[in-house]
């Protein structure tokens, strides 16, 4: 099987060469990934830097579009069995050949479509991560995704998956068959992916292994004014995937049990430190969720406008 991972980018300057360097050590584990980006409108020197990467493809795709437009067209180009969708900012931890052949072996069972986020990007935290916004978002993450875990998975054996419920999020899916894929169209493309797979019969498997194949942060530092921006076009994204998919997710049968989950939880966070970067996030989160529904951004376009600064 053939690995093909995509990327959107817009000016990444700061920060695309920790993703390229990853690239590096893949494309070293096995000649046969293929490593495609696509340019969104750059007019800094992220497609310099990227020459520097012979092995990377490198596509200009004029103006910018937002990332699930420049996705849809890296799939035309994608000549991979499976798909790994990268943004930017991520590393895709790969510890040895070894697991990326784990990984390859997972899609032997044909009814697999998809590999789930089974943990924040952020987590563990790094050592030296002094960003309360860093340490809030991974907190918080931690706690949305364990819920998942909890009360809208199921066994097969030793193997966990999504089950398919219209009250509830599904889960965060970056690793899927290619001929499963169908064009995004929202804000919150990584759920609609997981939405699709489900849709089609095929299972999305979650792996409770930190050293299993996944995405984690190439940054170390989140504001508190990024993630204020980041929920408010979450929030529009949910509003998109809730109406394209006709999901029922209201505050009573998912974000208030939400709630008392994560503040039952609380005392699985190590230090007074992260306990109240966790809680500045709670409020920041619900502050974004308020001004877009006060101030609601228009269209898909605008919100991806809308990601953090790196």
């Amino acid at each position: 099987m053939k690995i093909s991972i995509l990327t959107a980018a817009h000016n990444e300057e700061k920060i695309i060469k920790r993703p390229l360097e990853n690239f590096k050590k893949l494309h070293r584990f096995d000649k046969n990934i293929e490593f495609l980006i696509g340019l969104d409108g750059c007019n800094d020197k992220t497609k310099e830097i990227i020459r520097g990467y012979k092995f990377v493809k490198c596509l200009n795709m004029g103006k910018r579009n937002g990332k699930h437009k420049v996705i849809n067209k890296l799939m035309q180009k994608a000549r991979g069995d499976i798909i790994v969708i990268h943004d930017a900012d991520w590393i895709f931890n790969v510890l040895n050949k070894d697991k990326l052949v784990e990984l390859k072996n997972e899609f032997k069972d044909k009814k697999l479509g998809g590999i789930a986020e089974a943990y924040p990007i952020e987590y563990p935290a790094k050592k030296n991560t002094k960003s309360l916004g860093h340490l809030g978002s991974m907190w918080g993450n931690y706690f949305w995704i364990d819920f998942q875990k909890k009360h809208y998975t199921y066994k097969e054996g030793s193997r966990s998956y999504a089950k398919y419920s219209k009250n509830s999020f599904p889960f965060l899916v970056n690793i899927f068959r290619k001929d499963l894929y169908n064009k995004n169209t929202t804000l919150g493309d990584d759920f609609e992916r997981g939405l699709d797979i489900l849709n089609k019969e095929y299972k999305v498997l979650i792996v409770n292994d930190l050293n299993f194949p996944r995405m984690i942060s190439a940054y170390k530092t989140t504001r508190f004014k990024d993630i204020a921006r980041q929920k408010e076009r979450t929030s529009l994204a949910r509003k998109q995937v809730f109406k394209k998919y006709k999901l029922n997710i209201s505050i009573f049968n998912f974000y208030l049990p939400l709630l008392l989950h994560s503040l039952r939880n609380v005392n699985k966070i190590g230090n007074s430190k992260e306990k109240m970067a966790f809680f500045v996030w709670l409020f920041t989160f619900g502050l974004g969720t308020v001004k877009n529904k006060i101030f609601e951004t228009k269209s898909t376009k605008e919100g991806w406008l809308m990601r953090a600064k790196r």
